[in-house]
């Protein structure tokens, strides 16, 4: 294998990194860091384990960026035509994968109390590389794993195959090396069968990794790719979605009528696109029933201890469900702009605003939009703070709703094509608002009333000031014809 050739096929992917818009990767990367800052301050007695734990996410992500590359490089035609290509990349894979196991399997036993034995921290680290790599070839993997508790829990299955995870916990202890030995080539031989030799089924592979790219990079732009994007699983499970938006198109269709609110309402439709109220709600919707099956089936094996486990896991729910709750509507001035083509047709339509009546409508939507998902959101992040008795996590709250005045009163005609760093840029600034109250209340003990007291001042006063220039702004539709 030559070196200088390896050396680059495994830098390919930070070679070919987007210099155009760093500014979306570097805040990530001082999120990150930020976060790993403040759980060293609040926990000081932890902090070998900390750094150990960000050292081996570091090594986890180098390797999906890895297998990422050389799944990219493994096109079909290079593969059938290049002599040596397959072999290159099978080798270029599991000596990383190989590397990267022990690196990770090494951070977690000297670092971090309570591991289990080397060797089986070495197979779960092999194990979960090689499942990362997969999972970037396939993605409904990722779906197999989110829903596993459900299936093996809820339907008694775990209880079925407990004798044979005795036994197999029985064969680890009397031959643990040999055992070892056995899974390590076993997960070898599917790095190794990761990469395609160029036939029909790689090509099909292939495109539809391809697909999924595409989607991925234009949803980092605000831009909602469909669910064709992701083959026939993504099809299957967009049905319900796509049935509750054609019958909203057909309602609004049959009730149509010159007034303003009905020509808004189907205005909404092509403005909003895939960030439509009702396709969010939907998603709202079946996030929270997973969520509540969930938590029966944890509390029906937990029993009462899961109150414990509750309260120390509901930061992280909190965010989780803040982040489901607010980010979508984030999105909204991007989804202005991927719909600008069809705006000047909007603009013909009988009843529709003109002038600065359509840059108040338009503002107008956004702004209703916004403030329900921002009123509906804390009011679960209240529920949630209540039953966990921690009433600072609606500090999540406080620090997006100035985001929701202030981000989305921006001028329509004006604004420029959306790039991952406008996508990245409300989120960010909505975590370290956020964490910045939190840490407020936590370590200063300013009251959560007046922390509320300033978001809600500071939300009015951005708003009544975007909201007078946009009043002054060119007209709003078509998005994006000033810029």
């Amino acid at each position: 294998m030559n070196a200088a050739t390896s050396g680059q096929m495994l830098l390919a992917f930070w070679r070919q990194r987007d210099r155009e818009h760093p500014w979306g990767r570097r805040c990530l990367i001082a999120l990150a860091l930020a976060g790993l800052g403040l759980s060293l301050y609040f926990t000081p007695g932890a902090r070998p384990a900390l750094l150990a734990g960000a050292a081996v996410l570091v090594l986890a992500s180098l390797w999906t960026a890895i297998a990422g590359s050389l799944l990219l490089q493994n096109h079909p035609h290079v593969a059938r035509f290049v002599p040596g290509h397959v072999r290159q990349m099978r080798e270029l894979a599991l000596a990383s994968w190989a590397v990267l196991s022990l690196a990770c399997a090494g951070l977690l036993w000297q670092f971090v109390p309570l591991m289990p034995s080397p060797q089986a921290l070495l197979l779960l680290s092999a194990a979960s590389l090689a499942f990362m790599a997969w999972a970037a070839r396939a993605w409904t993997l990722w779906l197999i794993v989110s829903f596993a508790p459900v299936i093996v829990f809820g339907t008694g299955l775990g209880r079925r195959l407990a004798p044979l995870w005795t036994a197999a916990r029985d064969l680890w202890a009397a031959q643990t090396l040999p055992v070892l030995a056995l899974g390590l080539l076993a997960l070898a031989w599917s790095i190794a069968r990761l990469f395609g030799n160029g036939d029909a089924a790689h090509r099909v592979v292939y495109e539809r990794c391809a697909r999924m790219r595409r989607a991925s990079n234009e949803a980092m732009t605000g831009k909602q790719s469909g669910a064709g994007a992701f083959g026939r699983p993504g099809t299957w499970l967009a049905r319900p979605f796509e049935a509750a938006a054609a019958a909203w198109l057909r309602h609004v269709l049959a009730h149509a009528a010159p007034g303003t609110r009905s020509v808004l309402s189907r205005a909404e439709i092509v403005l909003h696109g895939q960030q439509h109220w009702v396709r969010q709600t939907l998603g709202a919707l079946t996030a929270l029933a997973l969520a509540a099956a969930g938590f029966v089936i944890a509390l029906a094996i937990v029993g009462p201890g899961l109150q414990d486990h509750w309260t120390r896991g509901a930061y992280g729910m909190a965010i989780g469900l803040a982040s489901m709750g607010f980010n979508p509507s984030f999105a909204l001035p991007n989804m202005l702009w991927h719909s600008r083509r069809e705006q000047a047709l909007l603009r013909l339509l009988p009843g529709m605003p003109q002038g600065q009546a359509l840059n108040r409508a338009v503002a107008g939507l956004q702004l209703r939009h916004a403030l329900i998902d921002w009123a509906v959101t804390t009011a679960a992040l209240g529920l949630l703070a209540w039953a966990a008795g921690d009433l600072a996590l609606l500090c999540l709250a406080f620090g997006a709703l100035p985001l929701s005045t202030g981000w989305l009163l921006r001028r329509p005609a004006l604004m420029k094509a959306p790039t991952s760093w406008t996508a990245v840029v409300p989120v960010f600034a909505f975590l370290l608002m956020a964490g910045g109250l939190y840490v407020l209340h936590q370590k200063l003990g300013t009251p959560l009333v007046v922390l509320a007291g300033a978001s809600l001042a500071l939300s009015a006063a951005l708003g009544v000031w975007r909201w007078r220039v946009l009043m002054a702004a060119p007209v709003a539709l078509p998005t994006g014809r000033l810029a």
